[in-house]
């Protein structure tokens, strides 16, 4: 019986460990996930990530783009595979965390979520933009920490360019504080 009991508790405060603050919103602009995101206190909430130097690796899985001559088409593929383990290096500050700004998220005018949820340590995005006669629809999700993530992602085009694709991963941590030199 008092086995059962330690289980049930110890279950009960690990389920509790995963709540928090989240944001769950549809069909909304960069400005109105912002506005959500720092209302919820998500980023503030001790389970968001720490400001500080981040370095972040993107690896190109898949790149397709209709049209491309062969010869353009191989020399982007030989240059991404010569860049595949190269790190880039960026300063997401106290500023950043406690109050993102528009486009903290990577949405323009142009673009608005179909879908974003956020917390307990995963984000899932959908995000469509439209310019003139073109559509882009990027999917990203993953999780985080506060001193690292791992996400997927998805890019499809329409209009004009007529399907461009592409697929990749990004993992990210962090590296140290910001100097201003290096970031």
């Amino acid at each position: 019986m008092k086995y059962g009991l330690c289980v049930a508790v110890s279950v009960l405060c690990l389920a509790g460990c995963n709540k928090g603050p989240t944001v769950e919103l549809k069909n909304a602009s960069g400005n109105q996930v912002s506005n959500a995101v720092t209302r919820s206190g998500v980023m503030t909430s001790g389970s968001m990530i720490e400001p500080g130097l981040w370095q972040s690796k993107v690896t190109v899985l898949e790149m397709n783009v209709p049209g491309m001559p062969p010869q353009y088409a191989e020399k982007m593929k030989q240059s991404m595979a010569e860049h595949r383990n190269e790190g880039r290096k960026h300063c997401v500050t106290e500023a950043d965390v406690k109050k993102p700004k528009e486009d903290f998220f990577g949405a323009d005018k142009s673009c608005r979520y179909g879908h974003f949820t956020m917390g307990g340590g995963k984000i899932d995005i959908q995000m469509v933009c439209r310019e003139e006669n073109m559509t882009q629809t990027t999917n990203m999700a993953g999780t985080y920490t506060p001193t690292s993530y791992s996400m997927d992602m998805s890019s499809n085009g329409s209009g004009p360019q007529n399907g461009m694709t592409m697929k990749m991963h990004i993992d990210a941590q962090r590296v140290g504080e910001c100097t201003g030199k290096d970031d």
